[in-house]
């Protein structure tokens, strides 16, 4: 496969690039939860304590990567705008300054996380059995913390060019190493060890470190569209400023996706457990259709990127026509898939008919926010893509915490709607969510934001 095969965005038909950037996306996301689920199957061997030990540090995990991969995300804006200036050496002076930037945050934070790790499971509340198997996880899956943040610093770097299907090729390789290398270190097959937990989180990690250095190897060949450059190489800390100041608000935006999911959960686990299981199976429906979505949103950023620097405002707009019409028509699809179908997938996870009916409850309302969803997201991605982050991050965290939230309590407690009214609410913060996206983008103030 050619790795160097790039989607012209800013000349190439608007309908036909995205479908072509964001379907390679969206495979990444799907091979992704593939991933992420490799070490639970082999681990549910071990028994519930360490499938909890797993479950309770990938916690940990998602929230360092979110305040770290920000700088990944700034990285992305501005090699995206030199992409479509056409200056490509300074394309590559970027990305190698952020990608030796990304290292030294990484290595302070694998330093941190080795300090941190002892107290860790006092501080979540685990109980010994599991607080045990998570220190034994952890000990070896933080050795590929560094490699994990440069991989998604790297694939950041390669999709900005406008090569999606790089990153992927890389993620399905690693994928299948671990999963090849994983029962071997954890059961002690062969002349392997019997390492339990510890072998989970080494084959993670292993599989993390093989994926960085393929990575690294080939950017620094100028096998990907992108090249790094040493040449009389000196940390330009006003570039790297730029970065970060690009890539943070990305950061505190993914932080309060997290925060309004864990204060949701907790609002929901008042009406008891059938309603948090069935909140919890509808959540992971909705995390596969929205994979279209964000892939989708994540290639029209670049869009907006590369024809900001090229100069062809027009077609940025015609990208975000362009995304809204796919994923309507998309969205709608699978709403009415789900609408039918949702009862019957939750009877796959749970015989109770409580939560059945309860998980059934729930995506015959909130189906009916996927299309604003999909608008929100598409909105705030073309604001971002032109360098306004903070616009960004200030619509998504205003309509999910300032909003959605308050709505999801007021509603389940000051009516008689109870857990239906924290489904009501997801949809009206996702109609909120959409209006203020457009209304912000059409306002225009976001182009005259600096990359």
């Amino acid at each position: 496969m050619n790795m160097k095969s790039t989607v012209n965005l800013t000349s190439d038909p608007v309908d036909r690039s995205l479908r072509l950037f964001a379907i390679p996306m969206a495979f990444s996301f799907l091979i992704n939860m593939i991933y992420s689920l490799i070490d639970r199957y082999y681990v549910s061997r071990l028994g519930d304590a360490a499938i909890a030990a797993i479950g309770s540090t990938d916690q940990v995990a998602f929230f360092v990567f979110t305040l770290a991969s920000g700088f990944g995300v700034g990285t992305g804006i501005i090699v995206s705008r030199r992409v479509g200036e056409g200056n490509h050496d300074e394309a590559g002076r970027t990305a190698t300054q952020a990608t030796v930037g990304m290292a030294l945050i990484a290595l302070m934070i694998t330093i941190l996380l080795y300090i941190a790790m002892p107290g860790i499971p006092g501080l979540m509340r685990m109980n010994t059995e599991v607080g045990t198997y998570a220190l034994s996880y952890m000990s070896m899956l933080f050795i590929g913390v560094a490699a994990n943040l440069l991989n998604f610093q790297t694939f950041s770097i390669v999709r900005s060019t406008g090569n999606p299907v790089f990153p992927m090729v890389v993620l399905i390789f690693t994928t299948i190493f671990n999963a090849v290398i994983a029962p071997f270190l954890i059961f002690g097959i062969g002349p392997f060890p019997e390492m339990g937990m510890a072998g989970a989180g080494l084959a993670t990690a292993s599989a993390q470190i093989f994926g960085c250095c393929v990575t690294m190897w080939a950017i620094a060949t100028g096998k990907t569209g992108v090249r790094f450059n040493f040449t009389k190489f000196r940390l330009d800390f006003g570039l790297l400023g730029r970065i970060a100041e690009k890539g943070f608000p990305a950061s505190l935006q993914m932080l309060s996706v997290g925060i309004n999911r864990m204060f949701i959960f907790m609002i929901v686990g008042g009406f008891g457990t059938s309603v948090t299981a069935a909140y919890t199976l509808g959540l992971n429906v909705d995390m596969l259709v929205f994979m279209c979505v964000f892939a989708v949103g994540m290639s029209i950023e670049v869009a907006t990127g590369q024809n900001l620097g090229a100069g062809k405002i027009e077609r940025i707009f015609a990208y975000h026509r362009s995304g809204m019409r796919q994923l309507t028509i998309l969205m709608a699809l699978l709403a009415v898939g789900i609408w039918v179908g949702g009862s019957w997938f939750a009877g796959l996870y749970s015989k109770n008919p409580t939560t059945i009916s309860e998980a059934t409850s729930y995506f015959h309302t909130t189906v009916f926010g996927y299309i604003f969803f999909a608008i929100g997201v598409v909105s705030v991605r073309v604001i971002s893509g032109a360098g306004a982050s903070f616009t960004s991050m200030a619509i998504t965290a205003g309509c999910l915490l300032g909003l959605q939230l308050p709505l999801a309590y007021v509603l389940s407690h000051a009516t008689p709607l109870a857990q239906h009214g924290v489904w009501l609410a997801i949809v009206i913060g996702y109609a909120i969510f959409a209006v203020v996206g457009l209304v912000v983008l059409r306002g225009r103030r976001w182009l005259k934001a600096k990359a």
